[in-house]
């Protein structure tokens, strides 16, 4: 019988020819997703396309992105950042294709899905082999990026998927990987090659988002129901789709159970949403610390985007506090009166929305009173949407002071001034 010391060294040689044969096996494993992005590339390029849009007046590129076959051959979906000079101008720009042999041609937009920044084009001839969706893979899972970044050529991104952000509007996927400009539309794929999600932005250092392949279903699927017609009334369509969304948000928000928090003496919601965070912003040794700040802000961190110059559907709201026992009540009132502004840094131009229109009214306000103006401005292009700028000042303390702001963009304005009643039923005055 041999023990078990024994039997260890009479079997070295065979283990040790074993974990040279496991080892054999285990070295290529670390470089099995650069082989899988390697196959992946030569089975896909057929089938992912630049997306150029270009100025009629002088034939060169206005801005590119990628794209690729979906559910048709002649189909080829890409964002709708991508493609919005055309939709804004479609008499100065036209839409192009740039395949991977530098093959071109002209492409037509059939429909759009702005909330979730898609748009769906048609080809005169067939372009490929459609790629098939799929769902999205358990969190950890390697995920295989395709685009052109930068205009540079075809090129593939490694990453890993980190699961959807449930906690905002657009429900993107969290994807490590590190998407260039060029990139947006090109799809994102797992180990089996089908349609996870679609690239669609970046902030840098490796974190990047992807529109979940669902949305790009539900598109599809209201194609089928139409034979893959344009949609009559793009225009229409969009302005239809912010509406909904802007109404439903704000008709979510007003039945939601809201949690007040103390900023100073009041009493005020706070976090109204799973999809809105809030951030302290007090701030220390104002006016040499004879002012005591105390100030909360919160915001969707929504962009819908609709041009370079315009997005909507964000909402922020801040609340600050001011109090002091130091300054004397004409010096503090003038400190106070200077923080009070009705402006905003939204850049909206002349040509998207009309001047901000605003009225001012004094209002009591659980026990105090506040002056109130609420500012609107409406959208040019995109009727029944509106901003909504809401500022309040309390006047009725001699050395304390609370100022209220609350901006929305791209909203109808009814609901807006629904919620914002709710907002100072809501507000309690606890000193």
């Amino acid at each position: 019988m041999i023990g078990i010391g024994n039997y260890y060294y009479s079997q070295l040689p065979r283990l040790c020819g074993l974990l040279l044969i496991l080892g054999f096996f285990w070295q290529p494993v670390s470089v099995q997703a650069i082989d899988r992005s390697s196959s992946l590339y030569a089975e896909v390029q057929q089938s992912i396309y630049q997306v150029r849009i270009i100025n009629r007046k002088t034939g060169h590129k206005r801005t590119i992105g990628s794209g690729f076959v979906i559910e048709r051959p002649n189909l080829l979906v890409t964002n709708y950042h991508v493609v919005s000079a055309y939709t804004n101008d479609p008499e100065n720009y036209s839409i192009e294709y740039l395949a991977t042999n530098g093959a071109t041609g002209n492409l037509e937009l059939i429909d759009v899905d702005v909330l979730h920044d898609l748009a769906v084009l048609v080809a005169d001839k067939n372009l490929g082999k459609p790629l098939k969706t799929d769902a999205l893979p358990e969190k950890g899972a390697t995920l295989y990026a395709f685009g052109n970044p930068l205009g540079l050529g075809f090129s593939v991104v490694t990453g890993t998927n980190n699961g959807l952000l449930t906690e905002s509007e657009d429900k993107n996927i969290l994807f490590s990987g590190n998407l260039n400009s060029g990139m947006s539309g090109g799809p994102a794929l797992n180990e089996q090659g089908a349609v996870v999600g679609v690239n669609v932005a970046t902030a840098g250092n490796a974190v990047s988002f992807l529109v979940a392949s669902e949305y790009l279903n539900a598109v599809l699927a209201q194609l089928r129901l139409n034979d893959f017609k344009p949609r009559a009334n793009l225009h229409e369509s969009i302005v239809q789709q912010l509406k909904f969304s802007t109404t439903d948000m704000l008709q979510r928000l007003r039945t939601n159970s809201w949690k007040l928090v103390s900023v100073g003496g009041f009493k005020v919601p706070s976090r109204l949403d799973k999809t809105i965070s809030c951030w302290d912003g007090s701030e220390n040794n104002e006016d040499h610390g004879l002012v005591n700040v105390i100030s909360v802000n919160c915001s969707n961190e929504r962009e819908i985007y609709l041009d370079e110059k315009l997005s909507v559907g964000n909402m922020q709201y801040q609340y600050t506090w001011y109090d002091s026992d130091k300054m004397i009540p004409p010096r503090f009132y003038h400190m106070y009166e200077a923080q009070n502004s009705d402006e905003t840094d939204n850049n909206a131009t002349k040509e998207n929305v009309t001047d901000f229109k605003c009225a001012t009214n004094f209002v009591a306000i659980t026990k105090q009173n506040f002056k109130m103006t609420i500012c609107r401005r409406d959208y040019v292009r995109y009727k029944g949407l509106s901003d909504i700028l809401v500022t309040g000042a309390m006047v009725s303390q001699k050395q304390k002071g609370f100022l209220f702001e609350l901006f929305i963009t791209g909203a109808d304005f009814k609901e807006s001034m629904r919620l914002v009643r709710q907002f100072f039923e809501n507000f309690q005055w606890q000193i």
